[in-house]
């Protein structure tokens, strides 16, 4: 059975207009950023690459100055893909001081360039999504759902899809939007939630008869939520936390869940080697592995990461049954299962 959310009235959260617009500068940033060369090399100077996006970063960004004025702090969001390949690519060597919020597999893939954060209390992260190499600590914990736009089913006479296997009928062809799991988390988080239920072979049967329906296969996880708003979309594989900020925005969209379970991943932030010797350094991850997951689990993403803190937000989905992602952050998997996606 699927499940939905229905409207609300608006709430603090992500409005689509700021999302777009953060997002889009957030990338300009980075571009800004690369061009200058090396950041972070002066003593009060910390470069953070963010896999988080809009208006998540700019909390955070607004938050971080406020507690440490004295310090030259600049964010660069960057997809997850993307990011893990310039870490792997320029190890030690990169810009970044701080890379905050990768997803787990993505992360695992460059951890040899990350610290071990002996320095820090992992005892306040829940027990299943602590590294054991401590090498990066949880920022989120996200999951991902089928979202819908309510308009645009009904102007098409398409009725809510209610499994998976609904989505390979003809009438979703072209409305239906993925992020590609390639370069997004999101996107390979669905991929491995249904090679784990249903087997490897049978999984990846099922996304090439999707990708008939697929009008779009977007490079970040937020990609399907925006065509949903924007109206370009009926069906999108997206973030429930994206969903139900638009939600509590006024979007016509609903949330559903379908019997394999909500796809999840942790995400994580860890410091590049050789960099938490500088106390500006130290000083901002330790804020931002405390009261930065903080802020952003009680304003943004809900599902639990802090031991003892449940926060809820209007519209949340409770009680997810989540998917069984056993192997999520296996590196040589998740390498081995986007080289059969790519083929």
């Amino acid at each position: 059975m699927a499940g939905r959310v229905h409207k609300g009235n608006a709430t603090p959260g992500i409005s689509r207009r700021g999302f777009l617009a953060l997002t889009g500068g957030a990338a300009a940033c980075l571009g800004l950023g690369a061009m200058a060369g090396a950041g972070g090399t002066s003593s009060n100077s910390v470069v953070i690459y963010s896999c988080g996006e809009g208006i998540r970063n700019e909390t955070q960004m607004t938050a971080l100055r406020e507690v440490f004025p004295s310090y030259d702090i600049r964010m660069h969001y960057i997809t997850t893909g993307n990011c893990a390949a310039r870490l792997r690519m320029e190890g030690t060597s990169t810009e970044a001081d701080i890379v905050m919020d990768l997803e787990g597999g993505y992360i695992n893939q460059v951890s040899d360039s990350l610290e071990v954060l002996s320095d820090f209390d992992e005892s306040i992260f829940c027990e299943d999504l602590r590294d054991p190499d401590d090498r990066y600590f949880p920022f989120s914990r996200e999951s991902a759902c089928i979202a819908t736009n309510d308009d645009v089913l009904s102007e098409h006479g398409i009725p809510t899809p209610t499994s998976y296997q609904d989505l390979l009928d003809p009438m979703y062809a072209g409305v239906v939007c993925m992020p590609n799991p390639k370069t997004s988390g999101t996107g390979y988080n669905f991929l491995k939630s249904l090679v784990n239920a249903w087997g490897e072979d049978a999984a990846f049967d099922y996304f090439d008869a999707l990708a008939e329906n697929v009008y779009q296969f977007t490079s970040s996880g937020s990609g399907p939520v925006n065509a949903l708003v924007q109206g370009e979309a009926g069906v999108g594989f997206g973030m429930t936390y994206h969903a139900v900020s638009e939600i509590n925005d006024g979007a016509p969209l609903s949330v559903h869940f379908f019997e394999e379970g909500s796809p999840w991943d942790v995400y994580g932030s860890g410091i590049v080697q050789g960099r938490s010797s500088r106390q500006a350094v130290h000083d901002v991850f330790g804020w931002l592995c405390t009261e930065g997951v903080r802020i952003d689990n009680e304003t943004y993403v809900p599902d639990q990461v802090l031991v003892g803190v449940t926060p809820e937000i209007p519209n949340y989905p409770k009680d997810i049954t989540y998917a069984d992602m056993t192997g999520i952050t296996d590196v040589d998997e998740k390498m081995r299962l986007l080289e059969r996606w790519s083929h």
